[in-house]
C-alpha cells in the first residue's frame, strides 16, 4: 500500500519522498499547529521540529508496515500542504484516520476533499467496518469538522496531557461503513 497515489481536483496525495523534508518541516513548524500534528511517539507534538528530526520522521513513515502516510500536494503550484495518516496495525478492521492541513489552506474545503476521498477508499477496498481518529478536547474545529462529517463521540481519554498548565482529555470519534454509505448517498 505504501505506493498508493489519489488524486482531486485540487490535491494528490502521494508517498512521501526526501525532498519533502524543508516543505514538511515548515507545514508542521506552523505554530498554529503546536499540539495538532498527530505525530508518531518520540516526536514532540508543540516543539518546533529540526530538520534531523524531519529526516527521521520521514524514516519512520517510509518504514511503516501496517500504516501509511500521504502527503498532500496542491495542484496548482505542486506546494505540499498537510498530511495524511491511515494507519491500521491495531486492527485491520478498525483504522485510525488522521488529515493535518497547514493552517494558511485550512478552511477551503481540503480536509474534506481528502476525508471523503479516503473514506471512500476504505469502506470500498478494505474489511474496515469502522474508521476512527483522535483529538484534543479543546480542539474545537477539529470537533465540529468530524461532527460534520458524521463521526461520531465513542470514547474518552480523561486527563490525557497536559495544555496550558490544564489538563486535557483526548476524544475518540467514529463512523461505521454503513453510517458513511448513508451520509454518502444523501
Amino acid at each position: 500500500m505504501n505506493s498508493l497515489t489519489f488524486q482531486t481536483d485540487r490535491l494528490i496525495l502521494r508517498p512521501f519522498d526526501d525532498a519533502d523534508a524543508v516543505s514538511l518541516r515548515a507545514c508542521l513548524n506552523h505554530p498554529d499547529l503546536a499540539d495538532r500534528r498527530y505525530l508518531a511517539r518520540g516526536f514532540p507534538e508543540n516543539l518546533p521540529l529540526s530538520a534531523r528530526q524531519i529526516r527521521d520522521l520521514l524514516e519512520t513513515w517510509g518504514e511503516a508496515k501496517r500504516e501509511l502516510y500521504l502527503a498532500l500536494i496542491q495542484r496548482s503550484d505542486q506546494a505540499l500542504i498537510g498530511y495524511a495518516e491511515f494507519d491500521w496495525s491495531w486492527d485491520p478492521h478498525c483504522p485510525f484516520l488522521a488529515i493535518v492541513i497547514s493552517p494558511p489552506h485550512q478552511r477551503h474545503g481540503l480536509a474534506s476533499e481528502v476525508l471523503h476521498l479516503l473514506l471512500n477508499y476504505i469502506f470500498e477496498n478494505t474489511v474496515a467496518h469502522n474508521v476512527s481518529s483522535w483529538m484534543a478536547d479543546w480542539n474545537q474545529p477539529a470537533r465540529e469538522f468530524a461532527r460534520k462529517h458524521g463521526f461520531k463521540e465513542s470514547g474518552r481519554s480523561r486527563r490525557q496531557g497536559l495544555r496550558l498548565g490544564a489538563y486535557y482529555d483526548s476524544i475518540l470519534v467514529d463512523i461505521l461503513r454503513p453510517e458513511w454509505f448513508a451520509l454518502r448517498e444523501s
